[in-house]
């Protein structure tokens, strides 16, 4: 669940007794789910925003894949975004009407996924399964995360074990406008986590294999383009300038990035004198 709370413990009429609703004071995501987890009475977890869904089979194919493979940690799926239609519903794609989860599994993205997710976030939290006794050891969530929690767990999680992912679509990741995750934000939060994993673990993983340099490389440069780019185009120019600047000292040749530079500094110049640069 999202919140939970023991003083406020209820039962959710019709769903039976299995099922409990429990809220607490807002925390954040992180510490909805940690204590969701502490709470937990299965041997899996598996989570849900509240505004995506889940599709039929999910869990049940999640399910008989931990309790079939000891040596896996988690078990995730495919996802579909879920855009509103122009008067702002969402309708469910009608291709995936009456469709179940199955057992296929998407071997390109299952394995020791260590060093793939040292390239890429690949797993979406509303498709993801966990066993409870591992999730609980690795500590959940961490609080200190403002974003990129999820992402800092599922790197923990690919050290433990083998990460399976599920073909089928299982799950529908809906799209909210101007919702907080498409917002600027002030520290480049997924950077932060990918180098604490590479500071932690370095760049092999445990099966031996290690990542390839270049690739790596370009996506550490690629997370700083990113954030100096959104923070130019809607955020802190300041940020947008520094960003820019930490690339040129690592690839002076870039006239692009000089461009870039010029342009975050011009930009600064105008929200400082006009004093709508944001607050860092």
């Amino acid at each position: 669940g999202d919140a939970l709370d023991d003083e406020r413990q209820q039962l959710t009429p019709g769903v039976g007794a299995q099922v409990r609703v429990l809220t607490q004071a807002n925390a954040g995501p992180q510490a909805a789910r940690n204590r969701a987890m502490a709470e937990a009475r299965g041997r899996y977890v598996a989570f849900l925003d509240s505004d995506d869904e889940w599709l039929p089979g999910k869990l049940a194919a999640q399910c008989r894949v931990l309790a079939q493979q000891p040596g896996v940690s988690a078990v995730f799926t495919t996802w579909r975004v879920w855009h509103p239609q122009a008067d702002g519903c969402y309708l469910r794609p009608p291709e995936l009407a009456g469709v179940a989860v199955g057992d296929t599994v998407d071997p390109q993205c299952s394995g020791w996924l260590y060093t793939r997710l040292l390239l890429d976030v690949c797993m979406l939290t509303t498709t993801v399964m966990a066993r409870t006794d591992t999730l609980r050891r690795l500590g959940g969530f961490d609080p200190h995360l403002r974003v990129g929690e999820d992402y800092d767990l599922w790197l923990r999680l690919s050290r433990e074990g083998r990460i399976v992912k599920l073909a089928d679509v299982g799950a529908l990741y809906r799209m909210v406008p101007g919702s907080a995750s498409r917002q600027a934000n002030t520290r480049n939060w997924e950077l932060e986590v990918l180098r604490r994993a590479l500071q932690r673990w370095g760049t092999t993983g445990p099966d031996g294999v290690p990542v390839a340099p270049e690739a790596l490389r370009q996506r550490l440069q690629r997370l700083e383009l990113d954030h100096a780019g959104t923070h130019l185009r809607q955020g802190d120019a300041r940020l947008a300038l520094r960003g820019y600047a930490s690339l040129l000292l690592q690839q002076p040749l870039q006239p692009r990035w000089w461009l870039k530079t010029v342009q975050s500094l011009l930009k600064a110049g105008r929200q400082s004198l006009s004093g709508t640069a944001p607050h860092a």
